[in-house]
């Protein structure tokens, strides 16, 4: 209310200071004219009408006043009403602040992960590049396309790549540690728009080494490692075992881009890059200001046409797809937050009309209230605007509550939200969730507020005036309030069909066979320093004391090592050609490609369907061999024995390999995805620096970290493990994001159930309290208990049974935008529509019975006596 008198006394003073000075202006005229002080006070007075300002000043204040004179009236009364009556106002603010929490907390995620703009300069302009071939428009880039790619296009101001995925390295110190890194290009940082916190950003001259020799330290483990080191610049580090220079420090760190911690330049001069077969580049080109989409692909495919012509062996059939960088970092998790949203939604909608339903009861109870007034004069428009005022206080109550259940829930969400969902940290209530909310509030408000103020400022008011003392309410409202328990249970269907489908989807994901035994599986990180481990013998060396050693330790059944790990999220393929069969220039087959420890099947529980597993004479002296699995047996060699074909691959230790064995198919990229053709060669063979290391246990193998770590550290003291994880968890962590997705649409139709339930439950029980004499004068003509629970369990079952049908219908339109999120299940699955519904029904029965055993117990000489 103090605002409202500060803006009445803020306005009147300046009407009053702009009187008085009119009048002391004439007063002077007429004194000039002659007059005595008095007579010049009289006619300036008579003046004071005749001045036009005067009058539009007052006729621009008036209404203003006036109006803030009846808000404030309003709101005192709003305040009054529901001060008097404190178990509806409870009620009603509990149930919005629900609603509204619920969508102000998904609304902060949706914001911090979709709505902000990327952290990078000119987002707008940030282009994704992939290969596109005949077998895959996802494909990497090779460095000499890439480097082809950034010296002859005209569409992009810089461009810039970056390693596939970021790998773990060794960095030397007082204590080793292990820390991920990648290779980016020059003016990797610039491109971006992330200026340097120190030093600068890496230059073509750092690209013109076979090793690398400087690096950019990441925000956090220059803070956490180096102390804040502010002369960080310019010294030296050894990672890897190699001496390297700090030349920056970034200001953040990028996860979504890379989790690497540790930045290195390209080495363009390592053999490894001179490759154009070798597509590990992930390119990212910041298209010039005055340049169009269409005019950079344009551009693009020309370099492209003109690479495929002068490389056909490699190049033939390839190009570049671009597509908005937002597009792929953020892209991934929109349908999810586009499905949650919508869940909410609903949510809040229950909620309205939950509370709409309670003041449609409430307002019968004042009609004579409203009738009086009515009476005494005040319009139509006067009683909607004090109904809707109450309504929107309401509102807000409940949106002031909300926003503290959102902040718990936002709080809460690193430990229930995937690792895999952008932005995460980055989540908080902030200004516009703030203002969100509030316009949230106010429209909840005006929504749930507006149907019960149409329907009581429409009564006729004479009739209510002749009314007995009990009010009672009129067929519109009753009616109003069916539709609205019927909407309420409609949506509520709808949101528990879409829960039971990702449900049922779920459960069917879990009991996927990914083609391997998880229990009793520990897994680690094992990276050797590149310069110290460049031979193949050395990293073979060091692999075999490993595992001879870890394999001695008690409890430890198996030992293995690959360089993917299943459901991690790696990938890694390689072309190959069959022997016998004819290929077109730029023409080969693929299939994922993995380096294996001999014993690596067996750790795994990988089953061996026919030939040999790899052996003690599969030595790099041998000949070559692989072990593919029966998916890729299927497609490459389908209706013949794979056993004795042979494979050649375009850069490999072994440039042809015999087929010795066939295994069992794993879901490796996920549980979802069908299991693709996968080719095994022996670790001895090609011995990789990068190694996930696998340990079977007969007992817990998380006992074991301390002393692998030791066995590793004893054979290189600058060696280390890391990632300590068991593959149940690994397995866990690859089904985290539809797991989130499904406990929040659940925990969403849940609370619209219990809405709905409870606003059948008001409506049923008001209605036996407006009905209690009709049940009194029924009991005693001879009504029986059964007669009268049959009378108003047929009303809620009616109800009920409408809200079913609706929430049917509209379910098998909605559920099928669900198909995406789906696994094993059909959007209009029969079983799941059936089990919501007989829920639902048995919910509503439940919620309807309470109020007919009341009525049952209703006392005929009471009723009788009071009428």
């Amino acid at each position: 209310m103090n605002f409202f008198k500060h803006f009445r006394h803020n306005h009147r003073p300046d009407l009053n200071a702009e009187l008085q000075s009119h009048l002391q202006m004439s007063a002077n005229d007429h004194q000039d004219r002659g007059a005595s002080r008095q007579q010049a006070s009289e006619a300036a007075r008579r003046d004071l009408g005749n001045i036009p300002l005067i009058q539009q000043t007052a006729r621009d204040h008036r209404p203003i006043v006036a109006a803030l004179d009846d808000l404030a009236q309003d709101l005192r009364y709003a305040f009054r009403t529901l001060r008097k009556n404190p178990g509806f106002t409870l009620v009603a603010i509990l149930t919005l602040a629900l609603g509204i929490g619920a969508n102000t907390a998904v609304f902060s995620v949706i914001h911090s992960v979709i709505l902000r703009p990327l952290p990078f300069a000119h987002s707008d302009r940030l282009v994704w590049f992939n290969g596109k071939f005949p077998l895959s428009d996802l494909a990497d880039v090779s460095p000499p396309d890439f480097l082809d790619y950034r010296a002859s296009n005209h569409s992009f101001d810089r461009l810039v790549a970056m390693n596939n995925d970021p790998s773990p390295s060794n960095l030397s110190g007082d204590r080793s540690e292990q820390v991920l890194v990648s290779i980016v290009t020059a003016n990797f940082f610039e491109t971006l728009g992330i200026p340097s916190l120190l030093g600068r950003d890496f230059t073509p001259t750092d690209e013109q080494f076979e090793i690398p020799q400087s690096v950019i330290l990441g925000h956090g483990i220059w803070v956490r490692t180096f102390g804040s080191d502010p002369s960080i610049v310019g010294k030296t580090i050894r990672l890897d075992g190699t001496s390297v220079t700090v030349v920056g420090v970034l200001p953040i760190d990028i996860p979504l881009l890379s989790e690497a911690q540790i930045w290195l330049p390209t080495p363009m001069l390592n053999p490894g890059m001179q490759h154009r077969r070798g597509h590990f580049f992930k390119a990212i080109g910041l298209r010039k200001s005055n340049v169009t989409q269409a005019q950079a692909v344009a551009d693009m495919d020309a370099i492209a046409d003109r690479l495929s012509h002068q490389y056909p062996d490699t190049n033939q059939g390839w190009s570049l797809r671009q597509r908005p960088l937002a597009e792929v970092l953020i892209g991934p998790v929109r349908p999810a937050m586009v499905l949650i949203s919508g869940a909410v939604g609903l949510l809040l909608l229950v909620a309205c009309g939950n509370v709409a339903n309670l003041l449609l009861a409430r307002s019968t109870a004042r009609q004579r209230e409203f009738a009086v007034r009515w009476a005494l004069g005040a319009s139509r428009g006067r009683m909607i605007r004090q109904t809707l005022t109450e309504s929107v206080v309401l509102a807000l109550a409940g949106g002031m509550i909300g926003i503290f259940g959102a902040i718990w829930l936002v709080r809460l969400l690193p430990a229930i939200a995937p690792s895999s969902l952008p932005r995460l940290n980055e989540i908080q209530i902030n200004t516009t969730v703030l203002l969100f909310t509030a316009g949230t509030s106010l429209l909840t408000g005006l929504v749930f507020g507006l149907i019960p103020a149409l329907q009581t400022s429409g009564r006729a008011f004479t009739d209510a005036l002749k009314a007995s003392v009990r009010n009672t309410a009129s067929g519109s409202q009753r009616r109003t309030a069916s539709i609205l328990v019927v909407c309420e249970i409609a949506m509520s269907l709808t949101l528990l069909v879409g829960a039971g489908l990702l449900l049922k989807s779920f459960w069917l994901l879990t009991q996927v066979d990914p083609g391997f035994e998880t229990t009793r599986v520990v897994t680690a990180d094992l990276g050797l320093n590149i310069p110290a481990y460049t031979e193949d013998a050395k990293r073979f060396r060091f692999w075999q004391e490993f595992e001879s050693r870890a394999a001695a330790l008690p409890g430890v059944e198996s030992v293995a090592a690959t360089s993917e790990l299943p459901l991690n999220g790696e990938h890694n393929d390689s072309s190959f050609y069959i022997d016998g069969r004819t290929y077109s220039p730029s023409e080969f087959d693929d299939a994922n490609f993995r380096e294996v420890s001999n014993s690596y099947f067996s750790t795994m529980r990988i089953p061996l369907l026919s030939g040999r597993s790899f052996a003690a004479q599969d030595t790099a002296s041998s000949p070559g061999v692989v072990i593919v699995n029966e998916a890729f047996a299927n497609q490459y060699f389908k209706n013949q024995h794979p056993i004795g074909k042979r494979l050649r691959f375009a850069s490999a230790s072994k440039p042809e390999v015999e087929i010795i064995g066939v295994v069992g198919n794993i879901h490796h990229e996920s549980l979802s995805e069908s299991r693709a053709p996968e080719m095994y060669v022996p670790f001895a063979q090609d011995p990789t620096a990068q190694m996930h290391i696998v340990i079977r246990a007969s007992a817990n193998p998380e006992n074991l970290a301390a002393a692998l770590k030791e066995i590793v550290t004893s054979i290189d003291k600058d060696e280390t493990l890391s990632d300590f994880r068991t593959l149940d968890a690994i397995r866990d962590a690859s089904i985290a994001q539809p797991r989130f997705s499904t406990q929040l649409l659940g925990i969403f139709a849940a609370l619209a159930l219990l809405l709905a339930a409870v606003g059948l439950y008001g409506l049923m029980a008001y209605s036996v309290t407006q009905r209690i004499n009709e049940i009194g004068i029924r009991v005693a003509l001879g009504a029986t208990r059964a007669d009268i629970l049959t009378l108003i369990l047929r009303r809620g079952a009616l109800l009920a049974l409408c809200g079913i049908a609706v929430g049917l219908v509209a379910s098998v339109a909605l559920s099928r935008l669900l198909t995406s999120f789906l696994f094993g299940v059909r959007p209009t699955d029969p079983l799941t529509f059936s089990a919501v519904a007989a829920t639902l029904a048995a919910v509503a029965l439940a919620a309807s019975y309470l109020p007919a055993h009341r009525a049952t117990r209703v006392d005929p000489n009471t009723c009788l006596r009071h009428e």
